[in-house]
């Protein structure tokens, strides 16, 4: 997972907006965060990007089970 891009959330309520800023913030979260209020305009966002964040460099970490 690329922890160095924006972070994108879809929460349509002001008072969990709200609160998920105050929770990155606390947490000292360096990226940007993009709120929506809804999955359409957050596609809306993504389609006009210019590179898919699937294609972003990616680390792979290997996970034991």
């Amino acid at each position: 997972m690329n922890k160095q891009g924006p972070i994108i959330i879809i929460e349509d309520d002001a008072d969990d907006r709200f609160l998920l800023e105050e929770v990155f913030t606390s947490l000292g979260y360096p990226n940007k965060r993009i709120y929506f209020v809804d999955d359409q305009e957050a596609l809306d966002y993504l389609h006009q990007m210019d590179k898919c964040p699937a294609t972003f460099p990616v680390k792979r970490e290997k996970y034991k089970s």
